[in-house]
């Protein structure tokens, strides 16, 4: 898959103002500052989501359409970026709203494909962690976590920490990626595109 053209389209709070857009969804979700944007940015192949050093700068869902072509053969599709989670100085209410709205739009949105589940690769799981988690299996979202800044880790303590949450994961797939250097961008267009297939 290559990406020929990105931008951005619209952002939003709920699944309703998503309609009359009928293209298959790809979601981004994770917790504050691990990369989600850099992440989309670097898949897209261009500069389409805003980064910054400061936790909890997204605070809509903000929608990407995408243009690729593979072989010839040409389609299009969104990139979701989602509001980062557990951030602990964002106050509880404004919190409660971010995780409210982003669960409404998730349930009711019919063209979610996959979600990928950006999580910084020197973390451990906590309970925020386990709790997205359970929900995203109760839920039924087909989701691959991918493990960002590998980096700062080295490419053996990055296989290793893979093969660990892959254990934790019991079945879903994980992937090593550096914003830095794009390295996992290739592996995971193609695993976006046999999502799409």
């Amino acid at each position: 898959m290559r990406i020929i053209d990105a931008a951005f389209l619209k952002s939003l709070t709920r699944a309703d103002q998503r309609r009359g857009i009928s293209l298959p969804e790809i979601c981004f979700v994770g917790r504050s500052n691990v990369g989600k944007s850099s992440l989309l940015n670097v898949l897209a192949g261009r500069k389409i989501a805003r980064t910054g050093s400061t936790p909890g700068a997204t605070r809509l869902v903000n929608l990407y359409k995408v243009a690729w072509e593979r072989q010839g053969h040409r389609g299009e599709m969104l990139f979701s970026d989602f509001p980062g989670f557990g951030f602990a100085k964002v106050a509880k209410g404004v919190y409660a709203d971010w995780q409210g709205m982003v669960e409404g739009y998730m349930t009711g949105n019919e063209w979610i494909r996959r979600v990928l589940w950006a999580f910084d690769i020197r973390r451990s799981f906590d309970d925020l962690d386990h709790m997205l988690l359970a929900w995203l299996r109760d839920k039924g979202f087909p989701f691959s976590l991918v493990l960002t800044k590998t980096d700062k880790e080295g490419r053996g303590r990055s296989a290793r920490a893979k093969l660990s949450f892959q254990r934790l994961l019991e079945g879903n797939e994980v992937f090593l990626f550096s914003a830095k250097d794009g390295y996992g961008r290739k592996e995971l267009l193609s695993h976006i595109e046999e999502t799409l297939s």
